[in-house]
Formats: structure tokens, sequence, C-alpha cells
């Protein structure tokens, strides 16, 4: 006889566990395709990256292939003194395996000494017709490797194609720079030609003949040049795929990683529904219903919002606050979604930036262009009419060289710069009485701040401080400085050149009873490309860049600068130098030695953005 316990425990235990099951299931669906989805997209983000990593490499070797065909040896087929360049430059083209030069015959010489005929290769032909090519892959006829070519045609003075350049990439090379990017632990990537042809795979060349027929369908998607996200068994496992073609190749790049790998919380997941289902049929049917709603809610709730987040709404965050799945899923949510906003947002500031930047460049270039337009005019002018005497001649050589001088400073400024960025500039250090350099370089100064009705004092507290440090960029950095200092006073200011003598730091101020800089204004001066004032209410020319370069090159001795300025009362710029000297082998003989007649052309550099 069945008790009346076991009457109503059964049918409420059978109901809970299909209702549990049901619900259960359900959570356990919508998780699975959030997931996926949610994989599918670092996939396709991933994918789309490489691609953007691989047609930048490949320009890059296009712009290389470029060089070496504009080089005068080139133009001659000087095979030497070209390879030479090479060799010389070895860091540069360390991707090729040989770099040749070909006749239109197709005849050719390499690197690596070998030499033939190329004529019968397809990029031969396509170079010849006037294009900078990367050919499809082949076998090298100098080393026998899988390669592909990057070649550019050679033009003479009058633009015809007189042979071409080229250098061969191995494809393992190819391999390498894709594999760059990590899908997963065990995740890789691969290319292929728009024939089939494998360029890159981290283990096979022949992946279309050893492919099942999901692969091989994927495969033609690749090389039909579509785009997209597929599954395929690969050795027996599942793998997911995301795949992009290369624009400029008409080739495939494909990333792929292991299914199990990329979507194991969807195991655990499962797992973890499983066993709430089982204890709350055990308990009773209002904490089986509790449990499940309180597993479905989170999810729910997060699906909303990353339904508000696709529709662009970036400000929206999940406040699910837990230790399991749901909860860490929320937190990468809230991450991918703040990481979203902030790229937005420096997005939108460097793109300001950059506007910013191209305007004052222009501004900047155009300035000195009109002036010496101008004055050519008018020279012109006066010599049609006679009027031409040495007084005005020296005016306008005087307006022409100010201004030639004022953009030599701004591509010496780009190109300092550009060095920095890219790890080319490097310092010559030398032991040197630091307050002798700095106050050769103010003395230098003293007639040109004098004829702008200004007065300039050097001072120091110790007569001697011996510090390793590069006598050249010091001067660049001092003769800033006091051109700033210039700008930004008005007649009968007085600008002061001072030492301090710290001990373990020797601090150089140079200090100026100017206009001042608000605070507000203070911590952008040093940041590139950016001034204290915009371009259109500025009052002295200039072009963002000085003081940029003034802070890379002290950072690069490692001190530090600073700025102390008021509105209306003036402003000191503070430079911390460290005492540290080198050793004997690292002491070169000096260059320069800051005699004032040696100064004169470097002034007028530095000063030229200065106007009567």
């Amino acid at each position: 006889m069945r008790s009346l316990k076991k009457k109503i425990m059964l049918p409420v235990i059978l109901v809970a566990s299909i209702g549990l099951l049901s619900l259960a299931l359900m959570a356990y669906t919508v998780s699975k395709r959030i997931i996926i989805n949610h994989v599918e997209a670092i996939a396709e983000e991933k994918v789309a990256k490489l691609v953007v990593n691989v047609e930048n490499e490949f320009e890059h070797w296009k712009e290389e292939m470029e060089k070496i065909s504009a080089m005068n040896a080139a133009q001659e087929l000087d095979y030497n003194a070209v390879f030479k360049y090479v060799e010389g430059h070895r860091k540069f083209f360390e991707e090729y395996e040989i770099v040749l030069i070909s006749d239109t015959d197709g005849n050719y010489e390499a690197t690596n000494g070998v030499s033939g005929n190329i004529s019968d290769r397809d990029y031969f032909h396509k170079t010849l017709e006037g294009q900078t090519v990367i050919s499809d892959p082949k076998i090298s006829k100098s080393t026998g490797n899988p390669i592909i070519v990057v070649s550019a045609p050679i033009r003479d003075d009058e633009g015809n194609i007189i042979g071409l350049s080229a250098g061969t990439v191995n494809l393992s090379v190819i391999t390498d720079i894709i594999n760059d990017e990590k899908f997963g632990n065990y995740g890789y990537a691969y290319m292929f030609d728009s024939h089939g042809a494998t360029v890159a795979h981290p283990t096979e060349y022949d992946l279309f003949k050893n492919s099942s027929d999901d692969l091989k369908n994927i495969i033609i998607k690749m090389i039909s040049g579509e785009e997209g996200t597929g599954y395929y068994f690969y050795n027996g496992e599942k793998k997911i795929v995301s795949f992009k073609p290369v624009k400029s190749t008409g080739w495939s790049i494909g990333m792929s990683a292991y299914y199990d790998e990329m979507t194991k919380s969807i195991e655990r997941l499962k797992l973890h529904v499983f066993i709430i289902s089982i204890l709350t049929v055990i308990l009773i049917g209002g904490v089986l219903y509790f449990l499940t709603n309180a597993c479905v809610k989170p999810i729910n709730k997060l699906k909303e919002c990353m339904e508000v987040a696709a529709n662009g709404d970036l400000t929206v965050q999940s406040d699910i606050k837990s230790d399991d799945e749901i909860g860490v899923l929320s937190n990468s949510f809230n991450t991918l979604i703040n990481e979203n906003k902030r790229l937005l947002e420096e997005a939108i500031e460097y793109d300001k930036l950059k506007t910013e930047f191209f305007s004052n460049i222009s501004h900047e270039l155009r300035t000195p262009l009109n002036m010496i337009f101008s004055t050519m005019q008018l020279l012109s002018l006066h010599i049609d009419n006679g009027e031409l005497d040495s007084e005005k001649l020296n005016k306008h050589i005087n307006r022409v060289n100010q201004n030639s001088y004022r953009l030599l400073r701004l591509v010496d400024n780009i190109i300092d710069i550009t060095k920095i960025d890219s790890g080319f500039k490097s310092l010559h250090l030398q032991n040197r009485n630091i307050v002798e350099v700095v106050e050769n370089i103010t003395l230098s100064t003293v007639d040109y701040v004098k004829s702008k009705s200004r007065e300039i004092i050097f001072d120091t507290e110790v007569e001697e401080k011996i510090l390793a440090f590069d006598s050249e960029q010091m001067e660049r950095i001092i003769l800033n400085l006091i051109s700033n200092a210039v700008k930004f006073t008005n007649p009968n200011d007085k600008i002061e050149v001072n030492i301090y003598d710290k001990k373990e730091s020797v601090w150089i101020s140079v200090k100026d009873t100017g206009i001042g800089i608000s605070e507000d204004k203070q911590e952008i001066i040093f940041e590139r490309f950016r001034q204290a004032d915009p371009l259109y209410i500025r009052e002295n020319e200039g072009s963002g860049i000085g003081l940029s370069l003034v802070k890379s090159l002290v950072e690069m001795h490692d001190g530090n600068i600073s700025v102390i300025s008021k509105c209306g009362e003036g402003t000191e710029f503070i430079i911390e130098m460290p005492v540290k000297l080198v050793s004997k082998e690292e002491n070169g003989s000096s260059i320069e030695e800051f005699m004032p007649q040696c100064n004169i052309e470097k002034i007028n550099i530095e000063f030229s953005d200065i106007y009567p």
C-alpha cells in the first residue's frame, strides 16, 4: 500500500522534474547560443585584425621594393650597388631570402649569387605592366624553397620601365606572421591563394587534398572571396573557423580553434544546471521555482544588456554580481563594453587631433611658402621697374632665408619625432661641463634677443658640473625654450637662464616675464601637436611639435621637464638632468664646441617662426 506521502511526493517530484528540466533546457539553449555567438564574434574580430596586419605587412613589403626600384643604382641596373645597399641595411630586408634585379628580358641576378631568367613567371609580366605585385606561391629557382615574390617596376628618368626589383619571402615567414594572433590555446591560422594553394599553415601545405568534405566546402568559399564562420571536422575533432579575404591579393585567411576548447563553458553550464535541477527536485516545488528563476533571470538580464549594446548604446552596464560563470560573463560583458567605449572615445579624440594637426601643419607650411612666393614677386617687380637696390635686395633675401629656415625647422622636427617614435633616434653622450655648454648657448642668443627688445640673463650656482649628455641635443632643447620665451614675451621683458646644483641632479631653468600659460593648458603643451591656443586664435606661429620634441629629448637623457606658469606673470620651464657619467670608451670626442659663430645658423633655424 502506497502512503499518502509517496502519492503526494511522486507526482510533485515528477511535475517538478519535468518543469525544471524544461526550464533548464531552455536556459542551456539560450546560454549556448549567446556563448557561441560570442565565440564567433571573437573569431571574426581576430581574423579581421589578422587581415589588417597582413595587408599592412604586404604594403610594407611593396614599399620596400618600390624604394629599391627608385634607387639610382637600380635605375642603372647596377646589381652590385643595389645588393651592397641591401646587405648594408639587412635589418630592413630580413624577411627576404634573396633580393634580385631583372632587366626587361627576365635576366636576373640575386643577392645569393644566383642568376637566371624569370620571363616565364606571371609576376614578371604584371610588373612590366607597371604594377607592384605579390605573386602566388612559387618554388624558388634560386633556393628551391616555397616562396612568394614581391616585385616592383624600375623606371628610368622618363618613366619608362627598364626592369624590376623583387624579393622572395619564404612561406614560413607568412605562417609566423599570421600565427602571431592566437585563438584559444591550440588555435592557429592558415592562408590560401585564389587557386586553393596553401600559402601558410603550421603543419600542412596541401590542406585541400587531405581535408574532409565540410572543410573543402569552407576552402572553396575562402578562395571564392567569401567571408564568414563555419564548422568542420579535422582528425576526428570538431573545429570552428572564421575566414576573411585579403583584398589586395585575392587570398583568404582562416583562423580556427577546437570547438570543445572554445565552448567548454557551455558544458560547465550544462553540468551546473543538471545538478541544480536534481537538488531542486529533492527539495520542494517552490524552491525548484526559486532556483530556476534565479538562474534564468540574470541570463535574460545579460541578454537584454547585450541587445541594448547591439543597438549602439554603449552606456549600458550589467549589474549582475556573482562568482559563477554568469558573473564572469557579466564582468566580461562590462569589460568589453567599457573597452569599446574607450576605443570609440580614443578614435574620436585621435580624429580630432589628426584634424587639428593637419590644419596646423598646412598653416605652418603655407605661411612661409606664401612669404617666399610674395617676396619673389616683389623682387621680380622691383627688377622690372629698375627700383632694386642693395637694401631692398637684402631685405627680400633675409625674408626668403627666414622662411626657408622655418620650413627646414619644421621638417627637422617632424623627422626627429618620427625617429624617436620608431626607436632610431640615439644620443651621443659625452662627459662635459653642463654649465659651460648652457652658458655658451645662452650667450650666443644675446644679440638676437636684444634685437627683439628683450633682455636675457644667465646665472649659475656652480661654475662646473660634469655629467653625460648630448651637446647637440642640449643645444636644441635650450634654443627651443629661449625661442618660446622670445615669442611669448613683450618688448622690455626679461628672460633668465639659471643653473641650480641639486647634488644628484642639475636643474636648468628658462624663465620669462611674458604672457604666461593658463593652468588648464599646462598639461597639454607637451603633448604631440597640441598648443595652448587653438590655431584660429593663436597670435604666434608654431606647429605644436617643439615642446613635445624637447620633452622626448630630455627623457632620452633620463631627465624630466616641468612648467610653472601664471597668466600675465610669466613662465618657467625646469629641466632636471641626472648627474651621471659614461665610460671612457663611450665618451666620444666633441663634434661641435658651441662657439657663437657656429650657432648662428641653428639660431636662425630655431628662431625662424618669430617674425619682426
